[in-house]
Parts: structure tokens; C-alpha cells; sequence
């Protein structure tokens, strides 16, 4: 028998999420040993690095819990389809796992340790030598696992492909990966000099599917296709590469990104090496310049043209061609085989030609202009072009912007279209909405953070849980005091917000472990400006009617009244909504812990106490007892609620 009453999980093409409950506490749970058991018969205990209280992995080796076992009642299985260390990669890929909840030694209680001894055939990454402290001997605590249902690892999801960076930099692998001394955190030169090499592991690793995704979609034209590109920031080499190689088969819309310097006043500094070199293979390439931050043309988007002239596919999302949004940002990107999504994105850009050429010539980008999208452009994107060649129950509709007559918005401008349509849809949901963003507005208002928070206010079932890039963008946001004391200069913002009277709320920021703090190191944080770039909103995940939202738009209003951007709304299709979900849900975990600890810190710094906890743990965390279950049984913010 086991005590666990239930359990799921639901992967994406990269990560595994679990979730599983008992039916009531369990005397002496130490936690859960979970063993994923591959189709093809291989059973592997997940690997773990965090020790119990006592012990010390200082140089962060891997064991696995069936060592350092799970105290949580939910896990994402990080190495789903390659270890953290190598860059082999299982797709397609099915699996299920085996849940054990093992604890302190009790009548009838069988030692994991024999329970290895009596499966050889399950691999381990047990060994006591990497590990500095005594043991804690761990037993079964249930006759039997329990299994969940099998998943299977894809990008594929109907007509849809979708695929994630593994752009998460806080992180002590990428400190082994790098090499990085203890006692600091790599640098962000450290990092780059690996993301600028075509050929380098780390790179590859970091951009996870959506690099080789971007060249396969390239390389899949067939005789005669061309390509439709609108672009924000191009900069990869390696991508400026394949784009001239296509020649006279690529039509290109470049807009404007970079800042001016002391010595350099261009504003067109990150594409301007592209842009010379597309000008001298492509067909047609078309400068479309704002030289300005209250309006940039947003999009990241290419189309896939018959020779008919007839669209065939689309990829959109919300990675920059750039090493940064490659490798140090999350980050999604998206395929759509809609012929009529597909044609709306090539209308799209044909609108954006159009209302290029009503801009003056300009050689010089060193000197202003006050170029500003036209009324027919505007007008044109004002309402939602919907794809009806989709199999049923799978709807999916895309928003242009701008598509307000206004030119900017203002402290009382109305609700754009598109932030219309997914607002209507934010407040059908019944069980969760789910949500990534960057920088959608300052404090978060006239964007989906406020909404899923008002949302999560009104409705106490509702399960909100996001988590944002900039500081400026958290709802109890507050600058940093300006005074000549260190201390206070240092003060960090506001890291998490979860508001009186909405239990199921949660809104976190990304963060980084800043000093050394138990056996962690400290980590790198960003190597640019963004650092969660995804634009995500997806609404019940696990229901017919889920709704994934994505795109370039970064989903406040100032992107529907003066950017160029494209926002993609698809409804019932469960699979695609799942695997958006765990990309939220892997994002929002791994940056929760990191903020609640700065979190900690500041309240520590605002009551006058020191930056670091002297109560906290000075090498491991696991607790060494059975309390720890205590808080998790009466909590409810996770997928258990969804079993």
C-alpha cells in the first residue's frame, strides 16, 4: 500500500512538473524518493543537491533523494531529457515515475539502502564521499510507489510547435559550468565570451531547443518558399548567417535597437552590423527606424511563403535574434502550421512595408526623427484576425499593434483591443491563470498583473501565480532610498507580493542568492537588461477551455498604443497549454525561493538587522525531522490543487 492518494505530472519539451498528495501526515516522512522510468524499461533515481541540516555539498555534486530526498509535494524534474552536465538530448521521449515516501526507521520499514542493493538495475548517483557530514539512513515508509500516469517529452503540440530557453543564469550549475571561484559570482563577461561561440557547450545549452529550432525552420524551405521576417534586435552571428544565406529568398522588416553613447550617438547600434550585411544578399530588406524608446517595432517574427505567394507557416515568440535572448533570458518560441494564421502574420507585414514608406528617407542614424505609425496601419490592426482552418475544439486568433487611433497612452486611456480580448478571457477562468512577463507597465497597472491580481482578489479559489523581470514592474514596488548610508543603498526591491484576502496569489520577481547563504555560492543574475523576457499568460492549463496567450506584446498597454508587436491568442488545445504551464510553473519555481530570500533581506535591513539571516542554515536545508510536511499539508498555491 502507499499513502499517496494522488499524482500527475505534465512536461513540456524540456521539464517535467509533479505533483502528487497523502491522505494524511506520515510519522517520520523525511520526504519522497522519486525514480523516473523511461518507456524502454531504464528506472533512474532523480538527481539532488540540496543536503540535510548537519551535512554540506560544497561543491555542489549531484547525489540523488534517494539521499536528499524531496520535501516538497511538488518537483520539477529539471533533467527530463538531459543531465544538467552534458548536452545528450532524449526525444521524443515517454516516461512515468515512481513516487516512495521515505523517513526516519520504523517497524516494518524496508532501508533504502537495501531497496537499492535489491535493484541494481536502477540507476544511482548515491555516493557518500561528495558529501561532507554523517548520513541520515533513510526506509520506505509504504510497501509500494506510487506511478503516475506516462508523459511524453515533445515540441509538437497539434499544429502547433513550442519550445523554451534554458536562459535561468541564477543558477549553481551554470557557476560549475563557468568555473566560477567561491566566494563570487561569474560575471556577465564571463558568461558572454561562452554565448558569442557558435560552438560552445554552454551556449548550446542555455538556448536549449529554440536555436535549433530557428535553423530548422530556416533550413525547411522547400524550392521556391521565401521568408517574411519583421525583426526587433538581430545580432547573432550565427543567425545573421543563416538569414544571408538565404539571398534573394529573404524579405526583411529591420527595425532600430541599441542606445547612443558619449562617443557614439547612433541609436541603431545593435542591428547595424546586420543590417549592412542583409542589405548586401536579401532581396529586400526595409528600415523601418525609430529612434526612440516611447515606440520600437517589437516584433520577432518570420513567415514561411510558397512560391505561390500563399503563406505556409509562422514563427513567432518572444526571442530576440540575439546571443542574449538565445542564452540569458527565458525566453519561448513558437510554429504555428495554420495557413490562416499564417496569412495574417504575411498581411501584417506587408501593413508594416506600407507604413514604412510613409517615413522620410534617412541615411544618418545618429540624428532624430519622430517617425510614428499611420492611421491605416492603426486602423487595420484593430481588430483580431482569427485562424477557422484549426481542428476542433482549437481556436486561435492574432492581435496586431498598434491598434489604438491614439498615438501613446496616457493616465486615462481606455483598454486597448487586444488587452480587451485576453482581459474577457483572464476573467473566465475558474481554476488558474498563469503568467511571465517582463516589463509591462510600471508597478504592473494597465497590464495582466494587475488584472490577475484584482482576479485573485475577487475569487479565493482562483490560483494566481506570476513572476516578473523588472523590479519596476512588482505591484509594492518602491525605489531604493537615495542616502550616503551603504546599507541603505543597498536595500533591495521588493521581491514578492501576495495580497491580504487572495490566499491563492502570488507574484514573484527574479532574484539571485547574492551572497554565500548555506551551501549555496553566489550567482549571476543577468547579462543584459532583460532577464524573464518571456510574455506568457495561460489560463486553466488542465481544462478543455484552457487559453495559452504569447507573442512579442509584453502585455500593458503601452505595447498596443505605440509598438509594433503581435500577440497570439490560442484556445482548446490542452497539450500546447500544459507545456506553456510548466515553462510559467519551472520559471516562477526556480526565481520563488530566490526572492523570498531577498525578500527576507530587506525586511531584515528596513527593521535595522544585518543582511544575512544568522539564523539560517550555514550548509544544508533538509529538515531532519517530520515537521516540515506540516506547513505543506495546509497549503494549497500549487498543482495539487489541480489533482
Amino acid at each position: 500500500m502507499t499513502p499517496i492518494t494522488k499524482g500527475r505530472a505534465w512536461c513540456n519539451n524540456e521539464v517535467a512538473y509533479l505533483a502528487w498528495d497523502i491522505h494524511d501526515r506520515i510519522d517520520g516522512l523525511l520526504g519522497f524518493m522519486i525514480v523516473r522510468v523511461h518507456a524502454n524499461g531504464e528506472r533512474r533515481l532523480l538527481p539532488a543537491w540540496v543536503a540535510f541540516e548537519g551535512q554540506s555539498n560544497p561543491n555542489w555534486l549531484p547525489q540523488d533523494v534517494s539521499v536528499w530526498p524531496i520535501q516538497k509535494f511538488e518537483w520539477r524534474d529539471l533533467t527530463l531529457r538531459r543531465s544538467r552536465d552534458t548536452l545528450d538530448i532524449r526525444l521524443p521521449f515517454a516516461c512515468h515515475y515512481d513516487i516512495w515516501p521515505v523517513g526516519h526507521a520504523a517497524p516494518g520499514r524496508q532501508a533504502v539502502a537495501d531497496w537499492r542493493a535489491a535493484n541494481p538495475d536502477v540507476f544511482s548517483s548515491a555516493d557518500p564521499t561528495k558529501m561532507m557530514g554523517d548520513a541520515v539512513p533513510l526506509y520506505l515508509c509504504a510497501d509500494e510507489a506510487f506511478s503516475t500516469e506516462p508523459i511524453a517529452a515533445t515540441t509538437d503540440f497539434g499544429d502547433f510547435t513550442a519550445v523554451f530557453t534554458n536562459g535561468i543564469l541564477s543558477t549553481q550549475n551554470l557557476r560549475r559550468q563557468l568555473g566560477t571561484a567561491p566566494g563570487r559570482a561569474p560575471s556577465a563577461q564571463d558568461l558572454r565570451t561562452h554565448t558569442k561561440d557558435p560552438a560552445d557547450p554552454i551556449r548550446a545549452f542555455l538556448t536549449g531547443d529554440v536555436l535549433p529550432t530557428l535553423k530548422s525552420f530556416l533550413a525547411g524551405l522547400t524550392p521556391g518558399d521565401t521568408v517574411h521576417a519583421a525583426l526587433y534586435e538581430l545580432s547573432d552571428p550565427e543567425l545573421i548567417g543563416r538569414l544571408s544565406g538565404l539571398g534573394a529568398r529573404l524579405h526583411l522588416i529591420l527595425s532600430t535597437a541599441g542606445s547612443p553613447t558619449k562617443s557614439d550617438p547612433a541609436w541603431d547600434t545593435e542591428n547595424h552590423a546586420a543590417r549592412q550585411t542583409l542589405h548586401g544578399t536579401a532581396s529586400e530588406v526595409i528600415d523601418r527606424l525609430f529612434n526612440n524608446t516611447s515606440r520600437i517595432g517589437h516584433n520577432k517574427f518570420v513567415v514561411q511563403v510558397g512560391p505561390d505567394g500563399v503563406a505556409k507557416a509562422v514563427l513567432t515568440g518572444s526571442t530576440n535574434w540575439t546571443d542574449t535572448g538565445l542564452c540569458t533570458q527565458s525566453n519561448n518560441t513558437i510554429i504555428s502550421r495554420s495557413p490562416d494564421l499564417a496569412r495574417a502574420y504575411l498581411d501584417y507585414w506587408n501593413r508594416l512595408k506600407d507604413d514604412t514608406a510613409t517615413f522620410p528617407p534617412q541615411a544618418d542614424t545618429s540624428q532624430p526623427n519622430h517617425n510614428v505609425q499611420q492611421a491605416p496601419l492603426r486602423e487595420a490592426d484593430g481588430h483580431a484576425y482569427p485562424a477557422s482552418d484549426l481542428p476542433a475544439p482549437t481556436t486561435a486568433r492574432m492581435w496586431c499593434s498598434p491598434n489604438t487611433f491614439a498615438t501613446s497612452k496616457t493616465a486615462t486611456s481606455p483598454p486597448p483591443a487586444d488587452l480587451t480580448d485576453v482581459f474577457a478571457l483572464m476573467r473566465q477562468a475558474k481554476a488558474a491563470i498563469l503568467f511571465l512577463t517582463f516589463m509591462p507597465s510600471p508597478e504592473g497597472v494597465k497590464s495582466v498583473i494587475d488584472m490577475a491580481i484584482e482576479l485573485g482578489k475577487e475569487n479565493a479559489e482562483l490560483l494566481v501565480l506570476g513572476a516578473i523581470s523588472d523590479p519596476q514592474a512588482m505591484p509594492n514596488y518602491v525605489a531604493a532610498p537615495k542616502s550616503a548610508d551603504k546599507t541603505a543603498s543597498k536595500l533591495p526591491s521588493p521581491s514578492v507580493f501576495s495580497p491580504e484576502g487572495a490566499p491563492k496569489v502570488l507574484t514573484i520577481r527574479a532574484a539571485a542568492i547574492g551572497a554565500h547563504f548555506g551551501d549555496f555560492e553566489p550567482e549571476l543574475l543577468s547579462a543584459g537588461f532583460a532577464i524573464i523576457h518571456d510574455k506568457i499568460v495561460v489560463i486553466d492549463p488542465f481544462s478543455e477551455d484552457c487559453v495559452v496567450v504569447t507573442g512579442s506584446h509584453n502585455l500593458g498597454f503601452k505595447a498596443s498604443y505605440a509598438n509594433d508587436d503581435n500577440l497570439l491568442i490560442v484556445q482548446g488545445l490542452p497539450a500546447l497549454a500544459q507545456a506553456y504551464a510548466v515553462h510559467v510553473l519551472d520559471v516562477f519555481e526556480h526565481y520563488r525561493f530566490r526572492a523570498v530570500q531577498e525578500q527576507r533581506e530587506r525586511d531584515r535591513l528596513l527593521a535595522g538587522g544585518p543582511a544575512i539571516d544568522p539564523d539560517a542554515p550555514q550548509e544544508g536545508f533538509l529538515s531532519t525531522t517530520d515537521k516540515w510536511q506540516d506547513a505543506d499539508l495546509t497549503g494549497d498555491k500549487g498543482l495539487r490543487a489541480f489533482l
